[in-house]
């Protein structure tokens, strides 16, 4: 398609000198312009794409993928119930749950929380939290009269450690002729936990499901089940099995999958995603603007050599090639650059944080704004290839004007004053 002359002359106009350089100094720009727009909307992309994965694998692992709530609040024929939606296809394990907002005191401090009461051998089960003990261990979790297990973070706030106590405070307490009198109950710290989520690591509770019952008078319900599938992924066609043994077992309640709970969350992170996307679209357009500046000002300044070209024999689609390939030579070489860039830094970013945070002293990455411990990073392949895709796709088209002008050069006219 491209002949052996054309690439010669291509790579000879993008290699001007004297008082033609110029052209190629914005040609340089103009790759460079690319080479950051791309090696940006990769970063940027997997950055986003990792914080939407970290973000879920968290949110999932500690709740579930499907929450079944009874409409009564309370649920007292859970074990069979659990027993029976287990077998249903893509169910890993069903687990009872109470959970409830608490006031949590220690020494001085005082500190609103969640806590979870979960049978011990169901949370030696969820490796979110199995995986991630740092201190203790879940083997004496619930054999004690009030265990518990916190977070890392709010640990290291208050200095607490295996063994320290503390005092849940809950409103909902014993009614007495004085009013309602709050329920305080002490706990020791049995382990400590850190799965890398801000909210998670400083506010969560777990305590054993039997203690939980006591502790806010459940007697011999739960508050929920909650179910975990083999992937995510999978919760549109498991969905209605689940409800159809939930029909088949008479249980009266909802059916909540974690699209539902996260929603409007996902939502607005795919949102941005989208325009980030678009907004950093942009660093590259302009960079292909420039190509287009740069190939108008070399076909003026090639007139007369294309006149000569077209008196020796050169078609016009020959011209057309030639400076199709030269334009489009700074756009392949800018955005395959880019992509190795962007490969490059977004495989290595924790790192790159890291030693600039050591170097200069500056904080880059708050885990208390940011919800988790560490920049998460994806690199997805369709989104590489897409970024791609539309960087050359764009420097394609940017490159047709300025090459159907020069092909379209009267030799006569070019010639008259020679």
């Amino acid at each position: 398609m491209f002949r052996a002359f054309e690439w010669t002359l291509a790579f000879r106009y993008l290699r001007l000198k004297g008082h033609e350089g110029f052209i190629s100094v914005i040609a340089i720009f103009s790759l460079v312009g690319i080479f950051l727009g791309v090696a940006a909307l990769i970063v940027t992309m997997s950055v986003m794409g990792g914080f939407r994965e970290e973000i879920l694998s968290k949110v999932i692992g500690f709740k579930g993928h499907l929450l079944y709530q009874p409409y009564a609040g309370r649920m007292t024929d859970y074990d069979a119930a659990a027993s029976a939606l287990s077998t249903v296809e893509n169910v890993v394990r069903v687990d009872p749950v109470i959970e409830g907002q608490v006031m949590a005191s220690f020494g001085d401090y005082a500190t609103g929380a969640m806590v979870r009461g979960i049978r011990p051998e169901d949370l030696r089960h969820r490796p979110l939290v199995a995986e991630n003990i740092v201190a203790g261990s879940l083997t004496d979790f619930g054999t004690g009269e009030h265990d518990i297990i916190i977070g890392k973070r709010l640990a290291d706030t208050y200095g607490l450690e295996i063994g320290s106590l503390i005092t849940l405070i809950t409103p909902k307490g014993r009614v007495t002729a004085f009013g309602t009198v709050p329920r305080l109950a002490s706990y020791e710290i049995k382990a400590i936990f850190e799965v890398g989520e801000y909210n998670y690591d400083s506010s969560y509770f777990f305590i054993p499901l039997d203690q939980a019952q006591k502790y806010f008078q459940y007697e011999n319900s739960v508050q929920y089940l909650e179910l975990t599938l083999t992937h995510p992924d999978l919760i549109e066609e498991t969905y209605p099995f689940v409800q159809q043994r939930i029909r088949e077992l008479g249980l009266q309640g909802r059916l909540i999958d974690w699209r539902v709970l996260n929603r409007s969350f996902f939502n607005a992170l795919q949102i941005e995603r989208n325009v980030m996307f678009i907004i950093l679209t942009l660093i590259i357009l302009v960079a292909v603007f420039n190509i287009i500046s740069t190939m108008i000002m070399l076909v003026r300044s090639k007139n007369k050599d294309i006149a000569i070209l077209r008196t020796m024999g050169a078609s016009r689609a020959s011209i057309l090639r030639v400076f199709f390939i030269a334009g489009s030579l700074i756009g392949i070489l800018g955005t395959f650059l880019g992509l190795a860039g962007g490969v490059v830094v977004a495989d290595n970013l924790q790192n790159i944080v890291d030693f600039v945070e050591t170097a200069t002293g500056a904080e880059l990455w708050n885990a208390e704004i940011r919800f988790i411990s560490e920049i998460p990073a994806i690199i997805q392949p369709d989104e590489v290839i897409a970024v791609v895709t539309v960087s050359l796709t764009l420097t394609f088209l940017a490159t047709l004007y300025p090459a159907w002008r020069a092909a379209k050069t009267d030799p006569v006219e070019a010639l008259r004053y020679e």
